[in-house]
């Protein structure tokens, strides 16, 4: 082996012990409790939880610091859907709106409801 060689191995030996260490010195960050219940909503889930955090910021805390430990206790499994969510918040009592839109084809594109139906009426 000649000696460029040989140095670029020692270096490359060198580089991947540093990232070993690197790795087993760095703390695993533990997840957050919202970033918990985040990985499991599904079907418009996580524009719920954004309302409910801005109508009811300290009650949503309460409720996503619950079921996070819920699901990292094993007690809840399966993904959460955004109505199932949503029927969560207003049994309890949280009471809000979302934005909600009816879409439809017209021509190739996905038009909103009543647009469709203005241009119904205006031709």
């Amino acid at each position: 082996m000649d000696e460029d060689a040989e140095l670029k191995l020692l270096e490359r030996k060198k580089l991947e012990a540093m990232r070993r260490r690197l790795k087993e010195t760095t703390p695993v960050k533990e997840k957050s409790d919202r970033e918990v219940v985040e990985g499991m909503l599904y079907d418009r889930g996580d524009e719920v939880l954004d309302a409910a955090y801005s109508f009811y910021p300290e009650e949503s805390q309460r409720i996503v610091k619950e079921l996070a430990g819920m699901m990292r206790d094993g007690r809840l499994t399966s993904p959460v859907g955004g109505g199932e969510l949503l029927s969560v918040f207003r049994q309890l009592g949280l009471r809000f709106s979302l934005k909600t839109s009816i879409k439809v084809q017209d021509r190739g594109k996905l038009v909103e409801l009543s647009e469709k139906l203005s241009r119904r009426e205006e031709g």
